[in-house]
Formats: C-alpha cells, sequence, structure tokens
C-alpha cells in the first residue's frame, strides 16, 4: 500500500532528480507543495489498491497456492474436529470438505481409519471429484468421492447388523 514511498526509499535520488526541475532544491518554498503532491498519490494508491483487492475473485486469484491450500485444510481439519472426529464409536468419520472458491477438496479421516488406510489411498476419490467439477457439477463429483470413500470404507470397516448410522449423511453447505 505504500508504493510510493517505497519507490521513493529505493531510488531517493530519482525523486529529486523529479522534483528539482519543479523546486529547486528541497529547501525551496516549494517543497512543502512537493511534499503534499507524494502524500496526495500515496493516498490515490493506496484506495485504488484497497478497492481492486476488495473484490474476492481478485483477491483469490493473487493468492498464492500453497496459501489457498493451507487455509482449505486448516477449515477442513477444524470443521471435522467440530462435528466428526470421536463422534463415532470406532473413530470412522470422515468428512469431504470441497471450497469452490479456492478450487480445492480436502478428506479428513478419523484415527481408527487414518491408522489403517494410507492418505494416498483417497487419491481414486479426489480422481472422481474432479472430473464433474470441471463440467460444472460439484454434487455429482461429490457423489463419486463418497462412492469411493464408501468403497475404502467397507473394505476396512465391513458392514455389520449391529451397524447403526452414528453421523448424518447429507451435504453441509457454508
Amino acid at each position: 500500500m505504500l508504493l510510493v514511498p517505497a519507490l521513493l526509499a529505493f531510488a531517493p535520488g530519482l525523486a529529486h532528480a523529479l522534483a528539482a526541475p519543479l523546486a529547486g532544491a528541497w529547501d525551496e518554498p516549494a517543497a512543502p507543495a512537493l511534499l503534499t503532491a507524494t502524500l496526495i498519490v500515496q493516498t490515490i494508491v493506496f484506495l485504488l489498491a484497497r478497492t481492486a483487492l476488495s473484490h474476492r475473485p481478485l483477491r483469490l486469484a493473487l493468492t498464492p497456492r500453497a496459501t489457498k491450500a493451507r487455509r482449505v485444510r486448516a477449515r477442513a481439519m477444524a470443521l471435522f474436529a467440530a462435528s466428526a472426529e470421536q463422534r463415532t464409536l470406532a473413530r470412522t468419520g470422515v468428512l469431504l470438505y470441497l471450497s469452490l472458491d479456492e478450487h480445492r477438496a480436502e478428506i479428513v479421516a478419523d484415527a481408527a481409519i487414518h491408522r489403517l488406510v494410507s492418505p494416498d489411498t483417497w487419491g481414486e476419490a479426489m480422481a472422481a471429484l474432479l472430473p464433474p467439477l470441471r463440467e460444472g457439477k460439484p454434487g455429482a463429483g461429490m457423489a463419486a468421492a463418497v462412492a469411493r470413500i464408501g468403497a475404502v470404507l467397507a473394505e476396512h470397516f465391513p458392514k455389520t447388523d449391529s451397524d447403526v448410522n452414528e453421523l448424518p449423511d447429507r451435504l453441509i453447505e457454508l
């Protein structure tokens, strides 16, 4: 936001070279006018940058991928901790988190699943999620990913007659 002062700090001679023809030396009576002009330019640059960055799509486009990934992972972990973690007797809760804004998805599994299933296994579920998303069908992508997650769970935790559904099986849109 301080683009003008930063430019002046990196090239102090440039400011003097630009100002000298207009005002002479810095001790000239016109020096306060130049400082005022610098402040006005700085304010305009600040307001333009602030206005541009208040537009969410632009802000997301300028956010580095690693930052987006970190934020999405943190939100997924927080939501999992609040809604599913340790809420089943066998510790078999799974959260499929999809952030449409950041174009990122995360699968978070409870302790028992995490012990038996390697994180690489979830790649199939992610692969099933992506093609429908690219076609603009997030619901179909989520359904395909849930089917793959279900197949992994069925392999490691087969359904028994005494199984009850301990967590809601519904889409929660935030």
